[in-house]
């Protein structure tokens, strides 16, 4: 009989929070029809239990592999029919849904086919996840158990990241970043000398960062100075439990309408999630950026911006639009002696709905556009950005589970002594499955605007609609080329996200179109595309920008595209080339840029650049450097040549840092402990087990940690000190062993998630433990007097410090103990299954792991069935379901 699925209605949307094991595996699966029975997402429910199914909506079916005997398990919607291995289940049409990218199945039809039962709470809106089988997630939990055995006194998440904290203090060691350049030029000043220091460190329970900049020079131009503390869980500030708490050289926040995010000498504090943002939002991304380096942004994998000149010592990528859900924000640097560095933060992108009675605000002050400290500009010239004080605050507050309220003030400068105040207020709630905000603001002067913005999956992308109207001259600093002079009066803004599938390759895109009207009569449309993907050994990045802009007096239009490509980091050529053309308002390539970087020896690289305008061939830029890793910093020795005016430039930089490593005191290192978090890792053999190092132990090089600036390795001392791995809420570190003589080691999470700040250090002691596999037969000596493989045996290791193992015989006899740390070990039968077949070990047995790399000694034992007659035997062999093989 053939079943034809029906379609899910948005309106009956029901969002669930899903729990295994008083685990909660999310608070938003989507569930749709009658709340006591409602249609569930399976290809998203069995992804959170990391359940091997496969969900194809397009062909109307779903296959997989489920429970401990990895039943098939095969749905198809035209037959309506279901199977679980043998077991077969009818499906009614009412049972089940379908949607471009998902299958719908009713949670009484979907516990017939899992190994599970779901307890449905529809008053709570929550469901209850009941084991009937050991799901994968649950033997993943375990594993992460056994590695908490180990004693290495960190937390542990999952078993992928081990959590690396260190406590604020009262006062540290300062870190510092120094970069010193000098030369000679064709171009005045001739003898140029500039220099950037950057230091950060711990003060008074919380983290001091400051920087200071040269022009060219020599003379101080720029410096910032900030008292920061940050907390993940929100701890600070008692009742308030801020997340972030600044004072000095600070950003104030955002509101939907009216004022953006800006700069100056002040305080702020928030108590939102460090990683967390609304989705009609637009952040801000801000870090340090030393001479000479370059950094792109990549958002999803999808190249977005880049910037090469830093203004006052950092990046600024401003007013980024990010996608619903997890995005991924990746911020590479790349230097100029080849380096290549990744930042990569997770900010989960939701619709700004609040769990009931939940607060979350933020605030900012600030004297607008002025610094701590001030120099005073070289010519004397008076700054003509608008100063005066400007204060932000905005409060969201969770109504009910699917409405939030929310209400916003801000005091905004207009000249010196002029000024506005802008109120706000909306909600935040889900309509139809989509994400929806509603805004109204006005201002003191009668002036006023609204905003509506709409975010949802259409066709697979995801899509976020915003726009805003603006009478009376209202000013709205969000929209692009804001003035003071130029009010707008509406924008509208289109983005979309998606992933194409090209002949089997995923190609991350992302689209931008955007319309911006103003008083004065003129309209401004734009549009971006972008894409990128790994073609052989390049990362390749593609995309086009268009404008069109009308005024009472001109029209201007303008699209233009580029392409880029560039290797991966583990080439030993890292190559970056970008060409960028015009298409509109005619076809014309533009400009050319190649870099090559190669590490000639481990402290020696080269690198050759060349800059070529493609509508000027006699204006080739050639640039040539030669870096040199000495044990006082980095030198690099530069020499660039313009053929166009025939200008030159011969330089040389020293770049290093300074680092109060534990235990060791000052010691020169690469640039980054002035700018970021760094690392002390300390990896040596755990002979006793009890996760901490104790005098004696071992050390173990070849360790080799990757993220930061740069690799490291640990030495013969089993220590490696890691510099750069980043100032965000958290980062990551690698951990590879592939280059250890003996990897069979048990050892803590290889992916360490950090919580760095500038200036500190974080220590890890990494305990490892030589392991080897273990192979236990048991046999049972039939009444002929051959010997059978006993089946379904359960078997123990345990060693006299309490360390236990099991694993059950296989249907020859076999059990396989992998990854047990060396050591003798007694060989036992699981006692509650002993006692109840009545059944024991004819003799004693033991097993030894060894430190040699191998495998543990393979042990034999017979068992025994005690007060069994002749005619009971059979029983017992019942165990065995190849009880006629003889195992010799």
């Amino acid at each position: 009989m053939q079943s034809t699925p029906s379609l899910v209605d948005p309106a009956n949307l029901i969002l669930y929070s899903v729990a295994l094991d008083q685990l909660t595996l999310t608070d938003g699966l989507a569930g749709y029809g009658d709340e006591t029975d409602p249609l569930l997402p399976v290809g998203e429910l069995t992804r959170l239990l990391e359940m091997e199914v496969d969900v194809r909506p397009p062909e109307g079916r779903i296959i997989g592999r489920v429970g401990e005997a990895r039943r098939a398990l095969v749905v198809d919607l035209k037959t309506g029919t279901a199977r679980d291995g043998p077991r077969e289940v009818k499906l009614a049409p009412d049972d089940v849904a379908v949607t471009a990218t998902e299958i719908f199945i009713k949670a009484s039809t979907l516990q017939q086919l899992l190994p599970l039962e779901l307890k449905v709470d529809p008053a709570g809106l929550a469901i209850m996840i009941v084991a009937k089988e050991s799901l994968p997630i649950q033997a993943r939990q375990e594993r992460a158990a056994r590695i908490r055995d180990l004693g290495v006194g960190r937390s542990i998440t999952d078993t992928e990241s081990l959590i690396v904290d260190r406590p604020y203090g009262l006062i540290g060691w300062p870190g510092f970043d120094i970069q010193v350049a000098s030369g000679v030029q064709s171009e005045d000043p001739q003898t140029p000398l500039r220099y950037d220091v950057r230091t950060a460190a711990d003060l008074l329970y919380g983290n001091f960062q400051g920087y200071i900049g040269s022009d060219e020079t020599g003379s101080p131009s720029s410096a910032r100075a900030v008292f920061e503390r940050r907390s993940l869980r929100g701890g600070l500030l008692g009742p308030l439990k801020a997340r972030v708490v600044a004072v000095g050289d600070v950003f104030t926040p955002t509101l939907s309408l009216g004022p953006r995010g800006v700069g100056g000498r002040g305080f702020m504090l928030s108590t939102v999630p460090l990683d967390h943002t609304n989705v009609f939002n637009r952040v801000d991304l801000r870090g340090e950026l030393p001479i000479g380096y370059d950094v792109e942004l990549y958002i999803n994998d999808v190249l977005r911006s880049g910037q090469n000149t830093p203004a006052e010592g950092r990046y600024e990528f401003l007013n980024v639009p990010l996608s619903p859900g997890v995005n991924v924000v990746r911020i590479v640097t790349y230097g100029p002696r080849g380096e290549r560095s990744e930042q990569t933060r997770i900010i989960n992108v939701g619709g700004g709905m609040l769990r009931r009675g939940e607060v979350q605000f933020e605030l900012g002050a600030v004297q607008q556009n002025r610094d701590v400290i001030v120099f005073a500009r070289p010519d004397g010239s008076p700054r003509t950005d608008v100063r005066g004080y400007r204060a932000v605050t905005s409060v969201n507050y969770g109504l009910t589970q699917s409405l939030t309220l929310s209400a916003g003030a801000a005091l905004l400068p207009l000249a010196e002594d002029k000024y506005r105040m802008v109120y706000n207020a909306g909600f935040r709630t889900s309509l139809f499955g989509f994400a929806t905000q509603v805004d109204a603001a006005a201002d003191d002067r009668g002036a006023y605007g609204g905003f509506l913005g709409v975010a949802g999956d259409v066709a697979g992308a995801s899509v976020v609609l915003r726009h805003a109207e603006f009478r009376r001259g209202f000013l709205d600093e969000n929209g692009p080329g804001f003035e003071l002079t130029r009010p707008t009066r509406r924008r509208t803004e289109l983005s979309a996200d998606a992933t194409l599938d090209l002949r089997q390759r995923l190609i991350p895109i992302s689209g931008r179109l955007s319309r911006y009207q103003y008083e004065d009569g003129t309209t401004t449309y734009l549009g971006s595309l972008r894409g990128s993907s790994s073609i052989g050994s390049f990362l390749v990045s593609s995309g086009f920008e268009y404008e069109h802009t009308e005024s009472a007096t001109s029209t201007i239009q303008r699209l233009t595209g580029y392409l880029a490509a560039s290797t991966f980091r583990d080439y030993a050529w890292q190559i970056r080339a970008t060409i960028d053309y015009d298409i509109l308002p005619e076809f014309a390539a533009r400009t050319l840029a190649i870099t090559a970087d190669r590490d000639i020896t481990p402290t020696w690289a080269v690198r050759v650049g060349v800059g070529q305008p493609l509508d000027d061939f006699d204006a080739t830029n050639l640039v040539v450097a030669s870096v040199h890793r000495l044990k006082i910093g980095d030198l690099a020795l530069q020499g660039e040549y313009n053929n166009s005016d025939q200008s030159y430039r011969l330089g040389a930089q020293l770049s290093f840092g300074l680092n109060n490593v534990p235990g060791e005191g000052y010691r020169m290192t690469r640039s980054g402990p002035g700018s970021g978090g760094s690392v002390l890792f300390h990896a040596f053999m755990d002979d006793n087990g009890n996760g901490a190092y104790d005098e004696g132990e071992a050390p173990v090089k070849d360790v080799v940690l990757e993220g930061g600036l740069s690799r490291a390795k640990t030495g013969a001392d089993g220590k490696a000190f890691i510099s750069g791995v980043g100032a965000g809420p958290t980062s990551r570190l690698a951990v590879n062993l592939e280059q250890l003589e003996n990897p069979l080691v048990k050892t803590p999470p290889t992916t360490l998630d950090l919580r760095p700040r500038p200036g500190a250090t974080l220590t890890v002691d990494y305990p490892m433990q030589p392991t080897g596999d273990v192979v236990v037969k048991l046999l049972l000596r039939r009444p002929d007097g051959q010997t059978v493989g006993l089946a379904a045996a359960r078997l123990v290791l345990s060693d006299d410090k309490g360390r236990t193992y099991e694993a059950g015989t296989e249907f020859d006899g076999t059990a396989v103990f992998s990854q047990v740390p060396v050591g003798s070990y007694r060989v036992e039968l699981e006692p509650d299954q002993a006692k109840r077949l009545r059944m024991r070990l004819a003799a004693p047995l033991t097993a030894v792991v060894k430190n040699d790399g191998g495998f543990g000694t393979d042990v034999q034992g017979e068992v025994v069935f005690e007060s069994r007659t002749q005619e009971q035997a059979p029983a017992a062999e019942d165990l065995s379901p190849q009880s006629d093989q003889v195992n010799n």
